[in-house]
């Protein structure tokens, strides 16, 4: 049975790939706050500030998956997790080893100290010892989330409308029941290629629809109502003068913008991605 270490499995995409496959691999999962739910794993509470003690349990490892990825926080905070806590693990790891790396599509189009967080690990790796992939999902969706998705379904419910900012925006939302079959391949197969892989559903999805499924998810009878993108970022742009810097939906709103749809036929061609569409996931969880 392979080993396993996985840093950051308190992310949903790291829970669902545990989820998925405690029975398949032995792992040893490293988070700041106890899992959700009882896995049949080896787990570790940690601050990563005493990852030494574990240096040895990391040398024996076949596999790490790295999944640490902070957003929501000042570029400080995130540089002091997302670099460092980074760096300061992989100075750990004496001995080549296979890699899995969750970094983010918004690296193809976005700027900031989060896409920064996300080139610095993907150039150490291109440039290191390890043998690795790097995938870049888009928008994810599914078990374990508490973010994107899950938060559309929080304003859904609490507003006695649902105003839909931009409804000709598309996001091209992946499953993360398909990210972690992919991570599940490449150790099962020992296909380390040493690419960045864009990891995304099949196809784009405009937010007036995305709102419009998970109204009828939830069983709302609540109007949907169209408000075009450029007014609220002019408000929001004057507003950014007053608000705090780091926050972060003033950020997202501001870097709003229409993009090519993201192709993961690369990945498909070497490690068997099958990715399922937004429409026939989102009822599962």
């Amino acid at each position: 049975m392979k080993k396993c270490i996985i840093i950051g499995a308190g992310s949903a995409v790291a829970q669902n790939f545990i989820d998925q496959y405690q029975k398949e691999f032995e792992i040893h999962a490293f988070a700041r706050k106890n899992l959700e739910q009882e896995f049949d794993i080896q787990f570790y509470q940690t601050n990563y500030q005493d990852l030494e003690n574990y240096k040895t349990l990391f040398n024996q490892a076949d596999t790490i998956i790295y999944c640490i990825g902070v957003t929501n926080a000042s570029d400080d905070e995130i540089k002091k997790i997302n670099i460092d806590v980074f760096d300061n693990f992989f100075k750990l790891i004496e001995t080549s080893k296979n890699v899995i790396f969750i970094s983010s599509a918004a690296i193809l189009f976005n700027q900031g100290a989060y896409v920064d967080s996300k080139l610095h690990a993907e150039n150490y790796l291109k440039n290191s010892k390890h043998n690795y992939i790097s995938l870049r999902p888009s928008v994810m969706h599914g078990k374990f989330d508490k973010n994107n998705i899950i938060k559309m379904q929080e304003f859904i419910q609490k507003l006695p409308f649902i105003p839909v900012i931009a409804p000709n925006y598309v996001i091209q939302p992946v499953y993360m029941k398909d990210i972690a079959r992919v991570m599940a391949n490449a150790i099962n197969k020992n296909k380390f290629t040493n690419k960045n892989y864009v990891i995304s559903g099949p196809a784009q999805v405009k937010l007036y629809n995305v709102f419009s499924l998970l109204k009828r998810k939830l069983k709302s009878k609540k109007i949907l109502i169209p408000i075009p993108l450029k007014p609220v970022q002019i408000i929001v742009k004057i507003l950014s003068y007053f608000l705090p810097k780091d926050l972060i939906m003033a950020h997202q709103i501001l870097n709003m913008k229409i993009h090519a749809p993201f192709d993961s036929s690369e990945l498909v061609n070497d490690l068997d991605y099958k990715n399922q569409s937004f429409e026939e996931t989102i009822f599962e969880y």
